[in-house]
C-alpha cells in the first residue's frame, strides 16, 4: 500500500465522501510528484536493523582470546572450518585478525573495492538498554543525554542547523515532540514542488523523517497503490472534491484542496511511469545480474520498492527501510546466519541495481544497540551498548572515520559486560547526511 503523510487534513466532508465510495483508506492517495533527478545529486538510503544486532557476530577481531573466552563457537566468527570469517581488508582492531561474517559475503568484495566501510564501537553516549528508548533517541534529532542536561537544541545538532535551546523539564515530552534525525537536512534541499524527496517503506512514518510537511509511504508492492479504492467511482468521488479549475477565492490557499488536486496530478504521473502489458502495471523487474534473496518477503518489498522509485527519477533524496528480528536472546547462532544473508544479499542487491542505472547512492545501516560481549544460557545474547554502522557508497567516498578499538577484556567493558562506544553515532550520522545531502 502507499500513503501520504500530511498536516492539516481535517475536512469533514472529505472524509465522509471517500467513506461512501470505500476509499477511505487512503492508501492509493500517494504524493506523487516527479522532476528528473540531478546527476550529481545522490539519494541517502537508511537501514534500521530493529531489535538490536549483534556487532560481535557481524564483525569481529576473531583471534582475541577474550572474545574466544566470552562466547561458544556457533556465536563467533571463525578463521577457519567450514565457514570461516571474511578477512576484512582493513583491520579495524590493530594487530587482530578482523572479519566478516561468513554470511555477509555478498558485501565481501565492495569492502575490497572500496565502496563498503564499517564503524565498529560507536553508540549512543546516553546508553540505555530499551529497545524503545534507545531506537526513539536515535531516530530523533537530539544528541544529547536527557537526564544529564539542562539544554539541547530541538532540532539536534545537524550541521548548520541553528535552532533555539529549548529546557528540558520534561525529558518524554521533549522527545516526543522532536523532528526526525533526518528531517533538518531534507529541509535544506532544494527541490522542485513536482518532487518528492523521501520515501519510507514502513507501514508507518518513520520517527527519523518526524516534522515533515509530507512524505512518501509505500508498504508493499507499489502496484497496490495505483489502484483507487472505488475504481472508477473512486476517482470521480476525489475529483469532485478536488476539481483541477475552479474558480473559488480560496482555491490557492486551501491547501486541503491544493494537496487535493496535486495528489491527483501526481498519481497519474507515476501511472504513466510504470510499466504496462495490456493495460496493467508489471511487478518490478531488477536487471538480470542483480540478483534478490526472496526469503523475507518484507525486506524483499521493501528494497525493490526503493530501487524501482529511485530508477523512475521522482527526485528521491532519502529513503527509510527497517529489517526487523534482530533480538536474539536465545538461539541466536542460526537466527542471526539467515538474518545476515537475507541482509547483506538485499542490499548488495539493492547496491548493485542502482550502479547499473548510474545513481548516486549511499547506504547506512544502523541498529539501536550493539549486545552483550559475554553469551548467556539460552545460547544467545542480551541487550548492550556498542554496535556497529556501515556504509556503503557508489563513489567510494570514505565517509566515516576510523574506529577507535577499545578491547574485550573485562576491564574495557562498559559497566564489564558490553563493548564500549568510542564514537557518538549520533554525530557521525549527521555529518554523513550533510555530506551526500546539503554538501
Amino acid at each position: 500500500m502507499a500513503y501520504i503523510m500530511k498536516n492539516n487534513l481535517n475536512r469533514r466532508d472529505v472524509l465522509k465522501a471517500l467513506s461512501a465510495c470505500g476509499a477511505l483508506t487512503s492508501t492509493a492517495l500517494s504524493n506523487l510528484s516527479f522532476g528528473a533527478q540531478d546527476s550529481d545529486q545522490g539519494c541517502l538510503v537508511v537501514v534500521f536493523l530493529r531489535g538490536g544486532a549483534d556487532s560481535l557476530q557481524m564483525a569481529a577481531p576473531v583471534d582475541n582470546p577474550d572474545y574466544i573466552a566470552a562466547r561458544t563457537a556457533n556465536l563467533r566468527i571463525l578463521d577457519s572450518g567450514e565457514t570461516p570469517g571474511l578477512l576484512l581488508p582493513k583491520a579495524f582492531s590493530p594487530k587482530e585478525d578482523c572479519r566478516l561474517h561468513a554470511s555477509a559475503a555478498p558485501l565481501f568484495d565492495l569492502f575490497q573495492s572500496g565502496h563498503a566501510d564499517l564503524l565498529h564501537a560507536c553508540g549512543l553516549s546516553f546508553a540505555t538498554r530499551s529497545h524503545f528508548e534507545s531506537q526513539d533517541l536515535l531516530d530523533s534529532a537530539i544528541n544529547a543525554p536527557l537526564n544529564s542536561l539542562s539544554s539541547y537544541p530541538v532540532s539536534g545538532n545537524a550541521p548548520g542547523a541553528s535552532t533555539p535551546v529549548q529546557p528540558l523539564s520534561n525529558s518524554a515530552k521533549v522527545l516526543s515532540d522532536t523532528p526526525g534525525w533526518l528531517t533538518p537536512f531534507v529541509k535544506k534541499i532544494k527541490a522542485t514542488p513536482q518532487e518528492i524527496t523521501t520515501l519510507n517503506t514502513t507501514a508507518t512514518l518513520s520517527r527519523s523523517l518526524k516534522g515533515l510537511s509530507s512524505t512518501l509511504g509505500v508498504s508493499g508492492d507499489i502496484r497496490g497503490s495505483l489502484n483507487l479504492p472505488g475504481d472508477s467511482l473512486g476517482r470521480q468521488v476525489l475529483e469532485a472534491l478536488y476539481p483541477l479549475s475552479s474558480g473559488a477565492e480560496n482555491a490557492k490557499t486551501d491547501s486541503t484542496l491544493l494537496m487535493g488536486r496535486a495528489t491527483l496530478n501526481q498519481f497519474a504521473s507515476l501511472e504513466s511511469r510504470m510499466p504496462k502489458v495490456d493495460g496493467r502495471f508489471l511487478s518490478y523487474s531488477p536487471p538480470k545480474d542483480v540478483k534478490y534473496n526472496f526469503e523475507n518477503h518484507e525486506w524483499l518489498q521493501a528494497t525493490q520498492a526503493v530501487a524501482q522509485l529511485i530508477r523512475l527519477d521522482i527526485g528521491l533524496r532519502v529513503a527509510t527501510v527497517d529489517l526487523g528480528g534482530w533480538d536474539t536472546h536465545e538461539y541466536q547462532g542460526g537466527r542471526l546466519n539467515n538474518l545476515i544473508k537475507q541482509w547483506s544479499t538485499n542490499l548488495r542487491a539493492l547496491f548493485d541495481d542502482l550502479q547499473a542505472a548510474n545513481k548516486n547512492i549511499t547506504f547506512l545501516v544502523v541498529s539501536e544497540f550493539g549486545r552483550r560481549v559475554r553469551a548467556n544460557n539460552s545460547n544467545g545474547t542480551d541487550h548492550g551498548h556498542a554496535g556497529i554502522l556501515w556504509c556503503l557508497d557508489s563513489r567510494m567516498r570514505k565517509l566515516l572515520p576510523q574506529t577507535i578499538w577499545p578491547g574485550l577484556a573485562t576491564e574495557q567493558l562498559d559497566q564489564g559486560l558490553d563493548l564500549a562506544s568510542t564514537v557518538d553515532v549520533k554525530l557521525v550520522l549527521n555529518s554523513v547526511a550533510q555530506q551526500t545531502l546539503n554538501s
